[in-house]
């Protein structure tokens, strides 16, 4: 047994634990069950990309020790292929609707996925060995990059934001990276991704071709990225150079397991100090009677209503940043299309379809940009709203956390580690790239599409430089006009969203230690028996919690 499968068996053999402690004391359990999931199956993906050609599939299959995915494919009829390890083997095609189509070994083997086209995918389960020592990895085989910027979303915006790692796969016979990888390489960047490079067909040169090649790769990529590739493994279809890229792999193995520990593992032992707070307010209360509890209620309900104003300050502050920073985006874009007016020109005198070029470039820098200006405000945002919580409500409680953090011994209730469910929302706030230029990309894409048959044909028979210059402006000038349209709304949907999730954060904190104090309060108008069964059935609870969260401290 390994360290991660210890600590997952750990999380699976408290959890029954905890879901009867959450229900004799009626406790919202629904964090927890969000947990649950992934507790129980931790998985994480690792894309595969690169040109077409450039033997993803193949290493897939020297990896599998089987001919399952088909190799000889076009972009028009290529389908990512996501593969699970499962003890039954099963072939599913997923649609974007939710519908599963069961497909067949055959199906996946022969690429007849014409059903799943354009949005679908394949779900495939094998208990085979190479997956069966990497379990929690999920293998990704993406479709080519070169296939046009659609491209982009199954390989960033379907994956960045739940992937491990993406391995870039590159032909040895290509010699370097390839224009349009280096877009996907330069977006990836933007999210901090880290890479594993494999460089496949290595059998077509001779070991010091392969090296400058490795030495090459791994000098742009780290020019690209800011930082060097996790691994490097350098194959060939011959399935005995497979053991590179299991060596790889296995790095990846490792570090899933780190992620398991700080996301899911921490996510858990906090919701159990959470719930061990609540305990104690039940098993710490001797000296108050039923007047004294509703005068706290009363006492929370004033804080939270100050909090709900301070709420409603900070957002709309927040949304009048959005038009600034709309600008900043705006002028970035701008700048970095109208450097590009030449090449653009020259690529279509040439007859060449600029709109992948030309919505790669918006993509890169928007991303950029946003990161850079839209992210540190939501940041902001949601650190002044926790800043803002009740920290001193004066309950009167006199007892000292019992949950093995330092708490203060004062009386003072610690509502900040109660009440705060901010954390998971900086993670999911402050990264709204994705959204934003998926909404983008449509809009664009239209606007190049109708630059009009009849422009296409002046520049075709004019060839003149200086007409392509203009259209080729105009047409720019035309993107750079959709941002503020297309990105404020979804800019403006981002901040309200995030409203809600605070305000609906605070609210069933609010609700739950409103019943937790009712609780006591009923059992107080029961009699003192009642009170003190009550406050020993809390004790004997929080002992249990403190005994699993001591258990879970980090070992040595």
């Amino acid at each position: 047994m390994t360290a991660f499968t210890a600590r997952q068996a750990t999380l699976q053999r408290q959890l029954s634990t905890v879901r009867e402690i959450h229900a004799r004391h009626d406790l919202n359990a629904s964090r927890i069950e969000e947990l649950a999931p992934l507790i129980e199956h931790f998985e994480i993906r690792v894309p595969l990309i690169g040109s077409f050609s450039c033997g993803k599939s193949s290493l897939i299959n020297a990896l599998l020790g089987e001919n399952l995915l088909a190799t000889a494919i076009t972009p028009e009829t290529a389908v990512p292929a996501e593969l699970y390890y499962g003890p039954v083997r099963t072939f599913l095609g997923c649609m974007p609707d939710g519908r599963r189509l069961v497909l067949s070994e055959v199906d996946l083997r022969d690429n007849r996925l014409e059903r799943l086209l354009p949005a679908g995918w394949v779900e495939a389960r094998l208990s085979n060995p190479a997956l069966a020592k990497r379990q929690q990895l999920v293998l990704v085989d993406l479709p080519g990059w070169d296939s046009g910027i659609e491209a982009h979303e199954s390989v960033i915006d379907n994956y960045a934001h739940r992937s491990l790692a993406y391995c870039v796969v590159v032909n040895v016979e290509d010699g370097g990276l390839r224009d349009s990888l280096r877009f996907a390489l330069s977006e990836l960047a933007i999210a901090k991704m880290p890479i594993v490079l494999i460089i496949s067909k290595a059998d077509k040169k001779t070991p010091d071709d392969v090296q400058a090649v490795v030495e090459r790769l791994v000098a742009d990529i780290t020019a690209l990225m800011g930082r060097s590739p996790l691994a490097v493994a350098t194959t060939s279809s011959r399935k005995k150079d497979s053991a590179k890229l299991e060596s790889a792999l296995d790095t990846l193995q490792a570090q899933a397991g780190e992620i398991f520990e700080t996301r899911i593992v921490g996510a858990y032992r906090s919701h159990l100090q959470h719930t061990a707070q609540h305990l104690s307010l039940l098993a710490n209360q001797d000296n108050s009677d039923a007047a004294r509890l509703q005068a706290d209620i009363d006492n929370l309900e004033q804080k939270i209503l100050a909090f709900d104003a301070h709420l409603q300050k900070e957002t709309a502050a927040l949304q009048a940043r959005i038009g600034p920073i709309l600008e900043t985006v705006h002028v970035r874009v701008e700048n970095a299309l109208g450097g590009r007016v030449e090449a653009l020109a020259s690529q279509l005198l040439r007859g060449l379809n600029i709109s992948d070029d030309v919505l790669g470039t918006v993509r890169l820098i928007a991303s950029e940009s946003l990161r850079k200006e839209f992210e540190p405000a939501m940041q902001a945002y949601l650190e002044r709203v926790e800043d803002a919580l009740p920290s001193r409500i004066d309950f009167n409680f006199g007892f000292a956390p019992q949950t093995g953090t330092s708490g203060k011994q004062s009386g003072e209730f610690p509502w900040k580690n109660l009440a705060t469910g901010l954390v998971p929302l900086l993670v999911r706030f402050t990264n709204p790239v994705v959204m934003i230029i998926s909404h983008l990309l449509p809009i664009l894409g239209a606007l190049f599409d109708g630059m009009g048959e009849q422009k296409r044909r002046q520049i075709e028979e004019a060839r003149q430089r200086e007409l392509a210059r203009g259209q080729v402006h105009e047409a720019l000038n035309q993107v750079v006009q959709q941002i503020d349209a297309q990105l404020r709304p979804v800019l403006s949907a981002q901040v309200q969203k995030a409203q809600k999730e605070v305000a609906q954060n605070v609210s069933v904190e609010r609700d739950e230690f409103k019943k937790t104090l009712t609780t006591l309060a009923k059992a107080l108008q029961q009699g003192e028996d009642e009170a003190a069964a009550l406050r020993q059935r809390a004790q004997v609870d929080l002992d249990l919690l403190n005994a699993m969260l001591a258990e879970l401290e980090p070992t040595a």
